[in-house]
């Protein structure tokens, strides 16, 4: 099968490691995905480290993203680095996995607008607006602020570059203001890794209003395996069928082009049943014993993410 992944923390974990991509211990690997997937392509983000300062995170970004493209070179016979649609084709008619290198927490910034164009040189086309608390970006999930005035700076100059925000972990201010933003410049935008707040009421979960403004607007949306985002403790052991009920809601929404899945491999703790990237299939196998034909599951498995790179990138 297909499998196309909007968010892993992978380039930050195999650095911090200095483990090696092809093989390692992580939920994400060559080797696991070779085993796993006839055709593999994945969003591979470098996350900010809390309670570290801005300016400190945008010298680890330099360095992990500097480790992550060296070791893309080493394996540049099994996968490519990507940044457009045309790298992306040219990847599959070679048989390799494409990784598109993003940035999640954009408070690396650190109010500099001009390092927008650095992450742009080191491929970089989607970006997480922001992650926990207020940052010069804006507020987070955690917080009732929205854009600041240079995280609107930034948002504009993004849709200038050609670089995607991403409002997973956003406030729900934030994603107000950046759908502000979005219409007037008849641009997309997506949520990378963000579940249902209608299933489940947590505050990093996206509300339906921001779901269908991001279907309105072409955008797309990535299930989270993320467990404490899926269901609330109380609830039991979290399973696949508890992830499940978040891609329905959406598909009740007139998801079917829009959702995707976005894991959070290599930055959460995962359902039970779920060891890394080849425990993936568990979510098509499932819906595929609940009636989902097999196109509609290649959509959300690999077509939607495919088709937004085809029109944006």
């Amino acid at each position: 099968m297909k499998y196309f992944d909007l968010h892993c923390d992978t380039p930050y974990e195999i650095f911090r490691k200095q483990s090696k991509l092809d093989k390692n211990c992580h939920h994400v690997s060559l080797e696991r995905a070779d085993a796993s997937f006839e055709r593999y392509s994945q969003l591979a983000a470098y996350c900010a480290p809390p309670r570290v300062d801005d300016d400190t995170c945008y010298e680890k970004y330099l360095q992990v993203v500097s480790y992550f493209l060296n070791e893309a070179q080493r394996l540049s016979s099994r996968c490519s680095v990507c940044k457009s649609f045309s790298d992306l084709e040219a990847a599959e008619k070679e048989g390799k996995v494409a990784f598109f290198p993003t940035v999640e927490d954009a408070r690396i910034l650190a109010g500099k607008l001009d390092r927008l164009d650095v992450l742009y040189k080191n491929h970089c086309r989607f970006l997480t607006l922001v992650w926990g608390g207020n940052s010069c970006i804006g507020g987070a999930h955690d917080t009732g602020e929205g854009l600041t005035d240079f995280g609107r700076q930034t948002v504009r100059r993004c849709f200038e570059l050609g670089i995607v925000p991403d409002v997973s972990h956003s406030s729900e201010q934030t994603v107000d203001d950046l759908i502000e933003l979005a219409e007037a410049a008849k641009k997309p935008f997506i949520a990378s890794h963000s579940n249902s707040y209608q299933v489940f009421s947590h505050s990093r979960n996206l509300r339906d209003r921001h779901f269908e403004k991001i279907r309105a607007l072409g955008g797309i949306v990535g299930i989270s395996l993320c467990d404490i985002h899926i269901q609330p403790p109380e609830a039991g052991k979290v399973t696949v069928d508890g992830v499940v009920r978040h891609i329905e809601h959406y598909m009740e929404l007139g998801g079917e082009r829009v959702v995707a899945l976005g894991c959070d491999l290599d930055g959460c703790d995962l359902p039970d049943g779920f060891g890394g990237i080849s425990d993936t299939h568990k979510i098509f196998d499932r819906l595929a014993c609940l009636g989902y034909s097999d196109g509609l599951i290649e959509n959300i498995s690999y077509n939607n993410a495919r088709e937004f790179i085809k029109r944006n990138l």
